[in-house]
């Protein structure tokens, strides 16, 4: 599942994103390929490179991303991003992809140049169309209907919040937990069908 920005907000900004100290998930929210070597990490006090995030033992080595683009399905499996030096599937973080990385402590990843949506600004989950591989697009009823995605309790999105430490639910149903989305957030939505492209329209 990919989440993509039909109209790129601003272009050539940093983009700031909070890390807490386990597992998180970062949607990539930008159509700029950027190298880990150009990533920082700030922690409040220090900002260290990427090279010395991980020499200070300030996050792990690289960030995990399922690559889903295998007509196989067997074929389709978690890749790694990191630096040259390490020798793994990618050096980059591309365009709407989701990447799990796992940080030490809390801080601030900054992502210069990437420009994408600014991490303050807000979404409503009603907005969001489906496109699938044959370019046919549906709202998110739609795709209920149809059957490319699946609905669990009140909603077809899910986010972890790491302070309740569970999973909370996005749409405009009474109990969900939010009616928004936030871009650079990773969320969860189950998808019956192969290929299908999560679109934000403006």
């Amino acid at each position: 599942m990919r989440l993509c920005n039909r109209n790129i907000a601003v272009s050539g900004t940093r983009s700031n994103i909070s890390l807490t100290p386990d597992w998180n998930l970062i949607g990539y929210s930008s159509d700029v390929n950027l190298s880990l070597a150009n990533v920082k990490f700030h922690n409040g006090s220090d900002e260290f490179t990427w090279a010395n995030a991980l020499a200070n033992n300030k996050m792990q080595a690289y960030l995990a991303y399922y690559d889903s683009s295998s007509a196989t399905a067997s074929q389709r499996k978690y890749k790694y991003v990191a630096t040259s030096d390490l020798n793994m599937d990618d050096t980059m973080l591309r365009e709407g992809k989701g990447y799990w990385l796992y940080s030490n402590e809390a801080g601030n990843l900054t992502l210069p140049g990437v420009g994408g949506s600014y991490s303050n600004e807000t979404y409503a989950w009603s907005k969001l169309r489906f496109v699938n591989g044959s370019g046919s697009e549906k709202s998110i009823s739609e795709a209920f209907s149809d059957n490319w995605i699946f609905m669990t309790g009140d909603s077809y999105i899910y986010y972890w919040d790491e302070t309740g430490e569970d999973f909370y639910t996005v749409s405009d149903h009474p109990a969900a937990d939010d009616d928004t989305l936030y871009p650079w957030g990773g969320y969860f939505i189950y998808s019956n069908v192969d290929n299908l492209t999560l679109i934000r329209q403006n």
